[in-house]
């Protein structure tokens, strides 16, 4: 359990690639598009520019300067906030180096609404040659990083996924912590020789994992590898239209591949492992013999990244290339360190745990763009008033338009806290069990909460977050694949919740629960003893907005549902007399346990945030937005609650008015807050999410002059 305060209250308040063409410049309109401010009555004279809504403790510019706090001025709120958001993975000169790469080659960063398909593929991989070259060839970041120091990357994640629509972070993952990690992980030194290429892009490389007619389910691929004794070589085939390797990215850059496939010999099928498979000659673009490839085409999102298929018709590779850290062939003989095929499987699979990481990371990012334009548009977007001809007041104070946003904001923050605690847990790597679960949980209600948010954001910006300038289509087209990609949703909350069943039974042969389990060692044995010592119809504010209230609540939340998951699950076997029909059969229940643990463990790390925070006003905020979570959290799951008889109607009413009343609260600092996401300013690039400025000049700068003879047939366009 987490240690918690007594009298817990709240507190009140470039590089070149090949010959590419160079990339569409932005269209500059300010030549054609009139300026508004020439054309505004006088009856609304400053009314954009009033901000009606009160808010409190907002810094100004000059609190953010070196000067200012060298006249003794104390450190600005959103600036602690941001440091607190970064914790333990600040590492400021990899940050820096992004950011002087950008700053260095505007153009080459600047978002073109308007670019094809193929301009964004070749301006992701000029933008991905850009930071090898400044990240890795001056070896501020390696792939070795991963097992090495983990937080570098996590660093690294963090930043570049501010970048446009994530499609440059997706490649160049890809290439360097996807491909670069099969080979770091999976192989041995004689592979580890080729990551200095991978790393500065001399080798670019694909990770192919994933078949038309096998994502999820990876130990049935039907790609082969099968072992020549003759020549002492793997001959690759895809022999079926299902086994096409799919979604496959990097597939029109790459000359090699690391392919899983499954290894054959003297004719065992010894499961699934991975190969390199040189794919294209030395000039970068003939496809070698036996190597058939194509374009998926346009995508949902990131059409930056150049996603394929691959076919493989007995291609032969030497058998060296077999990434055999895991299994190798030695003298026409497989031999493996880990003896149980299932183990080394699921050991292979461990090792690119990195990806999920990578999404909890790049999608809190995306959310947090998000809020920035939905916060600020909402604080200048004014629409109606007490009176019909006086000063209308801005959407943020419409209850319906905070009680909407404060909860996102409060998230945004509680993702920070579990995210501290990840990163942690990423490089100190004692327990590879807890950091599976873990990240298997985030990555699959992170991805879930920010995507649904997203939509709900680009909402409440109204018609001019339809536009694309408001990026509000980028940034969900771009996140929402990470509710599928490394690991569908509903299956890695299975992933968790099976363990959690395993750690449970466990529990009960003499072993205890460990790590972030523990709280489910205590709850279960007072909760199977029939003792339930929650149940409260207290509703009084010091006690709902206690820390320990909500804590209390979700692990009691958690516990109970592993308890009647394992007694679903077991009265199905003992109904069907099958292991795989009465797990599926419990699904629901069991999706429902693997997202509680998930959320008492976001909670749990809030919490300790909060407890752990020297600066009393950092900790003031913080306490807020945590409270704020989990009561929205339980709100959320009030069905369950009540029907546990946790939560009498007096209480659930209580809480109901606590969150409107915290929302209330927090929406007098919702500028400073997001401003405290430490979003980089340089690429905020929605005229909607600007710190400063008119929102419609800005809005008027971004899009197009006159409709162009393009728009119209030729009989009308012969006119014009």
């Amino acid at each position: 359990m987490s240690t918690l305060e007594n009298n817990d209250t709240a507190v009140s308040l470039d590089s070149e690639v090949g010959t590419s063409p160079s990339v569409l410049p932005l269209y500059n309109s300010s030549s054609s598009f009139p300026n508004m401010s020439s054309i505004k009555s006088s009856s609304l004279e400053g009314y954009r520019s009033m901000i009606q809504f009160p808010l409190n403790n907002v810094p100004g510019k000059d609190s953010n300067s070196v000067e200012s706090r060298n006249k003794g001025q104390k450190q600005p709120l959103h600036e602690k906030l941001a440091n607190w958001a970064i914790k333990d993975f600040e590492y400021k000169e990899i940050r820096e180096a992004i950011k002087n790469t950008v700053l260095k080659n505007k153009e080459l960063f600047a978002i073109d609404l308007n670019a094809t398909k193929e301009q964004q593929r070749l301006k992701t991989l000029r933008q991905t040659k850009a930071l090898m070259d400044s990240l890795f060839a001056t070896g501020l970041l390696h792939t070795s990083d991963l097992k090495e120091c983990p937080s570098k990357v996590v660093a690294f994640i963090d930043m570049v996924s501010q970048i446009d629509d994530c499609s440059l972070m997706t490649k160049l993952t890809v290439n360097n912590f996807l491909f670069g990690a099969a080979v770091y992980n999976l192989g041995t030194e004689r592979h580890h020789a080729l990551l200095p290429d991978i790393e500065t892009g001399k080798l670019l490389g694909c990770f192919a994992m994933t078949e038309l007619g096998h994502g999820s389910n990876v130990r049935s691929l039907e790609t082969t590898a099968t072992y020549d004794p003759d020549t002492d070589e793997f001959i690759i085939n895809t022999p079926l239209r299902t086994s096409t390797k799919w979604w496959i990215g990097n597939a029109a850059h790459a000359v090699i591949s690391a392919v899983f496939a499954r290894l054959i010999i003297n004719g065992k099928d010894q499961e699934v492992h991975a190969f390199l498979v040189p794919i294209r000659g030395k000039n970068g673009f003939d496809l070698l013999p036996g190597v058939r490839i194509g374009d998926i085409g346009n995508k949902y999102g990131l059409n930056g990244v150049d996603n394929g298929w691959i076919q493989f018709d007995n291609v032969r590779i030497p058998a060296s290339n077999l990434l055999d850290k895991f299994g190798s062939v030695e003298g026409g003989s497989y031999s493996s360190p880990i003896s149980n095929p299932s183990k080394r499987f699921a050991t292979i699979l461990a090792q690119m745990i990195t990806g999920r990481v990578t999404i909890s990371f790049g999608c809190t990012r995306a959310l947090k763009a998000g809020l920035v334009n939905a916060t600020r548009y909402a604080t200048k977007r004014l629409q109606f008033g007490p009176t019909s001809n006086g000063p209308e007041i801005s959407i943020m104070e419409y209850p319906t338009h905070y009680l909407t946003i404060m909860p996102m904001i409060a998230t945004a923050y509680a993702f920070d806290a579990i995210k501290h605690y990840l990163c942690k847990r990423f490089q100190e790597r004692t327990d590879e069990g807890e950091i599976h679960v873990m990240a298997s949980g985030l990555k699959a209600t992170i991805s879930e909460y920010s995507t649904i948010s997203l939509a709900e954001l680009r909402k409440l910006c109204g018609g001019h977050g339809y536009g694309s300038y408001a990026r509000f289509n980028a940034w969900i087209s771009a996140i929402d694949v990470g509710r599928t990609f490394e690991g569908d949703n509903t299956l890695l909350l299975q992933q968790v919740a099976k363990d959690l069943l395993t750690q449970f039974k466990k529990e009960y042969s003499g072993n205890k629960f460990t790590g972030t389990l523990k709280y489910l060692g205590k709850n279960t044995s007072l909760l199977i003893s029939g003792l339930n010592p929650y149940t409260t119809f207290r509703s009084d504010e010091s006690h709902l907005l206690s820390l320990q209230f909500l804590l209390d609540c979700m692990e009691f939340r958690s516990s109970k549902l592993l308890i009647q998951s394992a007694q679903t699950v077991s009265k199905r076997y003992k109904i069907t007399k099958n292991s795989f029909t009465a797990w599926n059969q419990s699904l629901e229940i069991l999706n429902h346990l693997a997202k509680s643990h998930t959320e008492t463990m976001i909670v749990g790390k809030f919490i300790d945030s909060v407890n752990n925070e020297k600066d009393a006003e950092t900790k003031e905020m913080l306490r807020k937005l945590c409270q704020l979570y989990g009561l929205t959290r339980i709100r959320a799951d009030f069905e369950f609650f009540r029907n546990s008889n946790y939560l009498k109607k007096n209480k659930a009413i209580a809480i109901v008015k606590l969150i409107s009343q915290l929302s209330a609260e927090l929406s007098q600092h919702c500028l400073l807050l997001v401003k405290g996401f430490g979003q980089e300013e340089y690429l905020i690039e929605s005229p909607l999410g600007y710190e400063d400025g008119d929102i419609y000049e800005n809005i008027c700068k971004k899009v197009g002059g006159p409709f162009t003879e393009a728009n119209y047939p030729p009989i009308i366009a012969a006119k014009l």
